[in-house]
């Protein structure tokens, strides 16, 4: 009787054991005083997941079927993500089911907030928005997110070889404690480009210009020969509008400000060639510019209401053909348009012999999460590396692309041979047909590489090649300060408030300077004083320390 107690009792003991030790290889939620078990990306995983797990470049992803429940943030108005054809293909290529829950943008962020501190998440989290380096950050470090670096190494070749070739990307993905929580959506497109600004080649011939102006004198000559003749052709001399913008952040900042300093971003932190991170409304030459503005305005070359107007009576002068040189992007005029708009090319000056062009930023962190409550890390990583797959080597046509236009040959094809150009393939007529029931939005974990125009779109089509031919080649890195440096959360709330403070007194002074509200050349040191009050010199400690460890990272 005492040995079956005994051998009972050595039974319990044995299943106890059994089932401590299979909790402990999966990651618990965040405890009350933060505490947490180790994430289970750092464990071997389980051999029941590996054993329902397909060889890396086999599909099914999964022999038997599983589901994982999804979290993310659709755009307002749009469909449920379980109706839409890539999802649904997704499960058919890959055995894996989605339990989607998903919030419009509206609400994704407290939503989300709600769900991580109350550990009610699920096994992968998408599109997540701007505050996800933040939540990298804070919830890594937890084990609520899994460190997915080994996972990567093992099971995402396409991942892996998108950041050996892309030392930025990998950098930009990397938290504060060197491992990588969140994977990002990469994006190289066509229509992506510096604001350099555009106008209408049958103005400069109007005028008589042949040669398209390099240099801010130039320039200024082309303007002065747009207010002094009919250069619209349409019978009234006094119509046009030589210069237009919408106040700085457009035409002013991508074009005029770098062509004084030499730096891309004209209203903000840039790298000298030294190394060194400065303001370009502190430099020197920023006073160049505002005396260069200045002269422009008050000799009526400079739209009067460039800092007033909204983008709808901007884009109403544009289409009217009463502007000579204006900011955005050709494809807010009439498509029926046939005269050419000319991408204006980087210009230099008396303080600048270097022309440059603000790269765009084409990369957007922490769009997906893989979670300590997820059933199958390794199945998980298997089914995002999809995602980051190039048109060459997709599976059954998914890739990054296809998050973006759908499938190649089903909703959209290449008109020739070059991949410059596409074409929609009926019923499809356009992105928002592909929005409502193919894909979502963008901004899906993925790399999209898609630099082809769309086919008779002419003014889109002018677009990408003047971009292709005009800007390009001009994209600045070496002076640019990189868009995805991370900042730890004492530099983010003090440096934050300090840059949008700065932001505020320089678009004032600056328009004051232009308008003729402020003497430039009497107010010039009171302006710089100012900038100091602020907290000028603290932000750039904050942004050189952060530099610091980046050019770190991407040494190693």
């Amino acid at each position: 009787m005492n040995l079956k107690k005994a051998l009972a009792l050595l039974l319990a003991l044995t299943l106890c054991l059994g089932i401590f030790a299979a909790c402990a290889a999966k990651t618990e939620a965040p405890a009350e005083d933060g505490s947490t078990s180790q994430p289970a990306a750092d464990a071997a995983p389980a051999e029941e997941s590996q054993s329902n797990v397909t060889p890396v470049g086999e599909y099914p992803i999964v022999k038997e079927p599983i589901t994982f429940k999804v979290m993310g943030r659709k755009d307002s108005g749009a469909p449920d993500w379980s109706e839409l054809e890539v999802f649904q293909r997704l499960s058919e290529i890959t055995n894996i089911n989605f339990d989607f829950e998903i919030y419009d943008s509206s609400t994704w962020s407290e939503q989300k907030n709600i769900a991580l501190v109350g550990g009610e998440y699920g096994d992968i989290i998408l599109r997540d928005d701007t505050s996800a380096t933040t939540d990298e950050d804070t919830y890594g470090p937890q084990g609520v997110f899994l460190d997915l670096t080994d996972l990567i190494d093992q099971y995402a070749p396409n991942i892996k070889d998108m950041l050996e070739k892309n030392p930025d990307v990998k950098a930009a993905i990397t938290s504060m404690d060197n491992k990588i929580y969140g994977l990002p959506y990469v994006f190289h497109t066509g229509t992506v480009q510096g604001h350099t600004g555009f106008y209408s080649s049958e103005w400069m011939e109007n005028v008589g210009i042949t040669e398209e102006p390099r240099t801010v004198e130039d320039l200024y000559e082309m303007l002065q020969a747009f207010k002094e003749q009919d250069a619209n052709g349409n019978g009234d001399p006094d119509d046009e509008i030589p210069f237009t913008c919408l106040g700085l952040i457009t035409t002013m900042r991508d074009l005029l400000i770098p062509a004084f300093t030499g730096v891309p971003d004209g209203l903000s932190f840039n790298v000298d060639n030294d190394g060194n991170v400065v303001y370009a409304p502190a430099m020197d030459s920023y006073k160049n510019f505002l005396e260069y503005a200045h002269k422009l305005y008050v000799e009526g070359l400079l739209d009067p209401e460039f800092a007033t107007q909204d983008a709808q009576q901007w884009q109403a002068k544009v289409q009217a053909n009463l502007c000579g040189v204006y900011s955005g992007s050709p494809t807010a005029l009439d498509p029926s348009t046939t005269a050419q708009q000319l991408s204006l090319y980087p210009l230099t000056s008396e303080t600048n012999d270097t022309p440059v062009v603000k790269q765009p930023i084409y990369l957007y962190p922490g769009r997906a999460f893989i979670t300590d409550k997820c059933s199958d890390p390794v199945a998980a990583i298997r089914l995002l590396d999809m995602f980051y797959a190039t048109e060459e080597n997709a599976v059954e046509g998914f890739c990054g692309t296809t998050l973006f236009a759908g499938f190649e040959g089903e909703h959209w094809r290449y008109t020739d041979d070059t991949k410059t150009a596409y074409e929609w393939i009926a019923p499809i007529t356009g992105f928002g047909d592909i929005n409502q029931s193919v894909s979502v939005n963008m901004e899906l974990p993925s790399l999209l590489q898609f630099e082809a125009a769309p086919s008779g779109n002419p003014l889109m089509e002018m677009k990408v090649s003047q971009v292709q031919e005009k800007q390009k080649p001009y994209y600045n890195l070496t002076n640019a300060y990189p868009s995805n440096v991370r900042f730890t959360a004492d530099e983010s709330e003090r440096g934050n408030v300090i840059e949008n403070d700065l932001y505020n007194q320089v678009v004032m002074m600056t328009t004051k300077f232009i308008i003729g509200d402020a003497d430039i050349e009497s107010g010039w040191e009171d302006y710089l004083v100012s900038l100091e009050k602020i907290g000028l010199s603290e932000l750039i400690e904050i942004k050189t320390a952060a530099l610091t460890r980046w050019n770190a990272a991407m040494a190693e």
